[in-house]
Parts: C-alpha cells; structure tokens; sequence
C-alpha cells in the first residue's frame, strides 16, 4: 500500500479545488468557444463593426435632399440711394432717390438635391468593402484568441503528463528507499548506500512538486485566456492521442491573409473608379420657398406688408483642374493594384508551402510520438523485470540505477514528441484556416 501513497497524494491534491470550488468540464473546442464568449477585447472589436455598418448609412444619406430653413432681419440705418437718370420721368436732371425699407425680414426654406453624382454610388460600394474588411480583421483576431486558446490548453494537457511522470519517478524512488530500507535492516546494504536511496527519493519528490507547481501555473493561464476565474476548477475532457483522421480533414475557409489582400483589390478598384467618376458633372436641383416683409417698423402683425417669392432650378459643376489632378491620383491606385496583386501571389505560394510543411509536420510528429511511447512501455518494462530482481537481491543498486537513467530518458524522449506533437497539430489547423 505505501507504494500507492504518493499517488493517492496527487489525485487527492488535484481533487481538493473541487471539494470546494465548481468544477468546469471542457473540452478544446468548448474552451475556443468560451474565449470568444468571455473576452472583452472580443466584445470591444464588435463596436469596429457597429461603427462600419453606420458608415454605410451615413454613405447612404448623401443622397437624401439637404433641406434648411433660416431666416434674416435687416435693418437700414441710411438706405442705399439709386442714380435715377435724365429725362426719367420728365426730369432734365440726373437725381439720387432712396428706395427700399427700413426694415427688410426674410425667412426661406432651401433645398438641394444631387441628381447626377456617380462617386456617391461608389462610396456606399467603399463603406461595405470596409465593413468585410473589418469583419475579415476580426476574424483574424478571433483566430489569434483561439490559437493562444489552444497552445495554453495543449500546454495544461502537456503539464499534466510531465506531472504524472514524475509522480511514476517518484513512486520508482520510493520503492528503491523502501527495499534499501528493508535490506539494510537486514545487514545486507551499507547505510551509504540507504542514505543515497533516501536522496535520491527526497529529490524525487523536489521534481515532482515543481511539476505540480508548472501544471497549476499552466491552469492558471488557460483560466486567462477564458477570462474565468482562477477558483474555478478546470477538468480538460481531451486526451493527448495521435490522431490520424485529423491528416484527412479538407482545408477550412480561406485563410484570413488572403481574403484581407482580396478586399484590398476590390477597394483599390473601388478607389481608381471613384476617381473617374469625380471627373464626371455633377448635376443638382435647388428650389427655394421665402416670406418677405418689407417695412420702416418692426410691425410684423400688418400682413399686406408679407409677400411670398420661390424659385426652383438646376445647377451643373463641371470639374476642369480636378481632371489633371486626378492622373497622379489614378496612378497611384494603379500601382498599388500591381503591388497588392504579386503580393496575393506570394501568400497563395506561402500559405500552400505552409499547408504542405505542416502536414508532413505533424504526420512525422505522430509517428515519432508513437514510437517514443513505444520505447517508453518497453523500458517500463524492463524496469519492471529488473525491479522485482533487486527486492531479492538479485540486482546491485548501482545496476538498477543505469536502468532508472534508461527509463527517464525513454520518458524525456516521450515528452518531448508528445510537446511536438501538439504543437505541430495547432500549425496544421491554423494552416488549413480550421482554427
């Protein structure tokens, strides 16, 4: 039974949180999912698409009629007197007459409409191409989250194992003290000897407790990356297995390098025709509705003094300096469309190098994680064998040790790929555009 102790330890040590805390079972893909459900930032990069989707709307409302109402009181101190010239109404003299009122109000009501403006239509074409932009980038950024997601979950499933093997390294040490305890009260080892058995298991359990403590760190940063709190006590439902079907999974959407260099050709495209069409007239209809009153007092009561006037019309703009402006302008987007096109070239090659490098990655890392594992129940065995020789003296201590140096590293080796493995399985999917 005292070989179990220390086992019985761990699974009472980790068990103890969630005597007292609640317990979250989760798997990889729920913690993704979870992150992108509890993350601030993830809320805060909505509001990015909040606002593109009312930029649209502002776009939209330039076509709506600009339609004002205002009004001015005038009052002449000294009017503005006319040239009345000769032989005006019998007069054999030029003369200066004063016409008009004292008091002159105005109130209008003005609108204008755009008729004929094609840029307008582009720009509302420009605000949903910065709306798929924006939503592309956020989409990018959720794949950031849940790629970090995923190394902190891996990492826990990592800790978790490293742990366990040095929780079996420990009990292996125990069982040497135990029996070099046995044998030396028998008269048959040198207290030497037991004093190095008893080091060896008090460092043992050192390792092992360092462990413990990167495993609980680990949980802490997977608790992090949830934005949960670290009280609550986190069980991860996936195992760490070399799974082969993962090889025959298609690949996922487009990647997000791609799609952001797409929109930037279609706003470049949008951007040249906005430009052409801005060398276009603009055409625009105003009318006018107003109420005069003309009089020396501010009575505005006395009505006959009230007089309408309106006028309706067109108005044309045709730009003439714009035109040799816009070639530099024109030019410029032309070249950038040049640029963002060899651009999307080398990250289609990129990303299909990425693709092929990954899945030779990860079926390579599979395969050595397989054979480690081998190798480590094979040397398990043999200490096993050689282990039962040494409780009956069959075995010198010193021989079990270099079989003790075999078993760590055949377990080393094991870790190693298994880190590997996981590794190289988060490239693949992030390659394939599945994370």
């Amino acid at each position: 039974m005292k070989r179990y102790m220390t086992l019985i330890f761990m699974l009472l040590y980790l068990s103890a949180v969630a005597q007292n805390t609640d317990t979250l079972k989760i798997s990889l893909q729920q913690a993704q999912a979870l992150a992108l459900k509890n993350r601030f930032d993830i809320h805060a990069n909505q509001y990015d698409i909040d606002i593109a989707n009312n930029n649209i709307v502002k776009t939209r409302n330039e076509w709506l009629p600009d339609l004002s109402a205002g009004g001015t009181i005038r009052y002449n101190t000294q009017l503005q007197a006319t040239l009345i010239p000769t032989g005006f109404s019998g007069s054999s003299q030029p003369q200066l007459l004063a016409l008009g009122s004292k008091n002159t109000t105005i109130f209008d009501i003005e609108l204008d409409q755009p008729i004929f403006k094609p840029n307008l239509t582009t720009d509302i074409k420009i605000a949903r191409n910065d709306l798929a932009t924006q939503e592309e980038r956020n989409r990018a950024y959720e794949i950031e989250i849940k790629t970090q997601v995923n190394y902190s979950y891996l990492n826990v499933q990592l800790k978790a194992l490293q742990l366990k093997i040095m929780i079996d390294n420990q009990n292996r040490y125990q069982d040497y003290y135990t029996v070099a305890t046995a044998t030396f009260k028998a008269g048959a080892l040198l207290e030497n000897d037991l004093l190095k058995a008893k080091l060896d298991y008090q460092n043992a359990q050192t390792e092992s407790e360092k462990e413990r403590q990167q495993y609980e760190l680990s949980l802490k940063k997977l608790s992090y990356q949830l934005n949960i709190s670290n009280s609550l006590n986190l069980v991860l439902t996936d195992t760490i297995i070399a799974d082969k079907q993962i090889l025959m999974e298609a690949a996922g959407p487009s990647r997000t390098e791609i799609r952001l260099l797409q929109l930037q050709q279609e706003d470049i495209k949008l951007q040249k025709q906005k430009i052409r069409q801005s060398n276009l007239p603009v055409i625009s209809l105003f009318a006018n509705y107003s109420q005069q009153f003309l009089n020396d007092n501010f009575n505005y009561s006395t009505t006959k003094m009230w007089s309408p006037f309106s006028y309706l019309g067109l108005k044309l703009n045709v730009p003439i300096s714009l035109i040799f402006k816009n070639k530099a302008n024109l030019k410029e987007f032309t070249l950038k469309d040049k640029q963002t096109a060899l651009l999307l070239k080398q990250k289609n090659a990129d990303i299909n190098y990425e693709i092929q490098n990954a899945t030779t990655t990860l079926s390579n890392a599979a395969k050595n994680m397989q054979t480690a594992k081998s190798n480590y129940d094979l040397s398990r065995l043999i200490y096993n064998t050689q282990k039962q020789q040494y409780k009956f003296g069959a075995l010198l201590y010193r021989h079990l040790l270099d079989t003790e140096k075999s078993l760590s590293t055949a377990e080393q080796n094991y870790v190693k790929t298994v880190y590997d493995y996981l590794l190289a399985k988060t490239d693949y999917l992030r390659a394939n555009g599945s994370l």
